[in-house]
C-alpha cells in the first residue's frame, strides 16, 4: 500500500508540480482563503477544560480526536457528549467533507469525514476545516498537505528544527497552488482508481489467507 501511496503522490507532482516551488506558476491561495465562507469553517478544538472526563456520556454526539485521524478510521472510538454539551460546543461541530488535522504528537495527519460520519465535535488536539468546494476539493488539499515539502515548510520554521506542534494560525497562512477544479477532479479520478486496486488487492490477500488456513487445517488439523 505504501507503493500505491507514493504512486498517488508522484502523480500529484507530475500534474501540479511541487506545491512549495510551484513550477507551473499556478495561482496560489492561503488555506484561509480556501475555507468555506461560513462561520467557524476553520476551528481548533475547545479548551481542554471544556472537555473534562466527567462530561463524557455513554452515547450521543461523538468526540473526534487523534485516534480517528491517525488510524484513518472515523468510526473508531467511544467518547460521546450529550446534547446540551454539544449545543454549548457548537462552534466545534463537524460536517461530512470536513478535514480534520492532528496538531500534536503525530502532527499533520489528515482525515476527511465521509457522508456517513456521526454528528459530533473535535477535541482540543484537532483542527477542522470546511473547504469551499467551488475552489478546492478536500482530497486535493489532503494529498498536498501530506507532501514532504509542504510538511517541512510548515514545521521546519524553527531554525531547521522540526517542531512537533502545529496550530490553526500556521495552517491558515499556508499557501498552496490551486489548479482549476476540473484538473483537481481529473486527479481525484486517478486516486479513486488506485484506491479501487488497493481494495481488490486486499480482497485477494484475504481470499488467499482463507485458502491457506483451510488447507493447513486439512493437512495439519486433527
Amino acid at each position: 500500500s505504501s507503493k500505491l501511496d507514493s504512486l498517488v503522490k508522484s502523480r500529484f507532482i507530475e500534474m501540479f508540480g511541487d506545491p512549495i516551488r510551484n513550477p507551473l506558476r499556478m495561482s496560489v491561495s492561503s488555506v484561509e482563503e480556501l475555507a468555506a465562507p461560513i462561520k467557524n469553517s476553520m476551528k481548533a478544538g475547545p479548551f481542554g477544560s471544556a472537555l473534562k472526563k466527567e462530561v463524557y456520556a455513554e452515547s450521543g454526539y461523538k468526540v473526534y480526536g487523534q485516534e480517528q485521524v491517525i488510524s484513518g478510521n472515523q468510526f473508531l472510538g467511544n467518547y460521546y457528549i450529550d446534547k446540551e454539551k454539544y449545543e454549548q460546543l457548537n462552534s466545534c461541530k463537524v460536517m461530512p467533507g470536513d478535514v480534520l488535522i492532528s496538531l500534536v504528537g503525530t502532527v499533520g495527519k489528515v482525515l476527511i469525514l465521509s457522508e456517513d460520519c456521526q454528528p459530533g465535535i473535535i477535541n482540543p488536539r484537532l483542527v477542522k476545516i470546511t473547504f469551499d468546494k467551488r475552489k478546492i476539493f478536500p482530497e486535493y488539499f489532503a494529498i498536498a498537505f501530506s507532501l514532504e515539502s509542504v510538511r517541512s515548510s510548515l514545521l521546519g520554521r524553527a531554525h531547521g528544527q522540526t517542531m512537533n506542534v502545529l496550530n490553526l494560525g500556521m495552517i491558515k497562512k499556508l499557501k498552496l497552488p490551486v489548479p482549476p477544479i476540473s484538473r483537481q477532479k481529473e486527479y481525484l479520478n486517478f486516486v479513486a482508481q488506485v484506491d479501487k486496486s488497493r481494495f481488490v488487492a486486499q480482497q485477494q490477500i484475504e481470499k488467499l489467507q482463507m485458502l491457506y488456513d483451510s488447507l493447513a487445517q486439512e493437512y495439519f488439523g486433527d
